[in-house]
């Protein structure tokens, strides 16, 4: 499992961050029903908020609180301690054609704001987590199926 920076996973009340592909009837069954490996990426510590700020570096543009309402939950368990958030389908689109060169500035630029900045987020870990987001949301498009945000405390 990864975590972000150089936070320990108590310093993130131990949220786990798995992104995961799935039809939209199966994604509320990830908390029990977990899909290959291929088809997850498992973290610790991220939130939909971070990946918002990832989409508006992806965009050049200033993150809107629009960037964030756009991760729609699809579940949720005793007022949030289990979400799953359905990433946004033109920010899936935007991390499957990510090249190399794009995908280190946009690593770059996103360990600078938020809580990647906080945290002392480097460069080479935000870019395994932009690798890993990047790899499932080809295999999302190719699967015609959604990616999804698993968070839970």
């Amino acid at each position: 499992m990864n975590r972000i920076g150089g936070a320990s996973v108590d310093d993130r009340m131990s949220l786990l961050s798995d992104f995961f592909i799935a039809s939209p009837e199966l994604a509320p069954c990830y908390p029990t029903e977990r899909p290959p490996s291929s088809d997850r990426a498992e973290f610790n510590g991220l939130t939909y908020q971070e990946l918002s700020e990832l989409w508006a570096v992806l965009e050049h543009v200033p993150w809107k609180p629009d960037h964030l309402k756009a991760f729609e939950c699809v579940f949720m368990v005793d007022r949030g301690t289990v979400l799953i958030h359905r990433f946004p389908a033109p920010f899936v689109a935007a991390l499957a054609t990510l090249d190399e060169t794009d995908a280190d500035a946009a690593a770059s630029e996103w360990v600078k704001i938020g809580e990647l900045a906080y945290l002392s987020c480097p460069p080479t870990e935000a870019r395994r987590i932009l690798d890993a987001a990047s790899r499932l949301a080809v295999r999302a498009q190719e699967s015609g199926k959604s990616l999804y945000l698993y968070m839970c405390c």
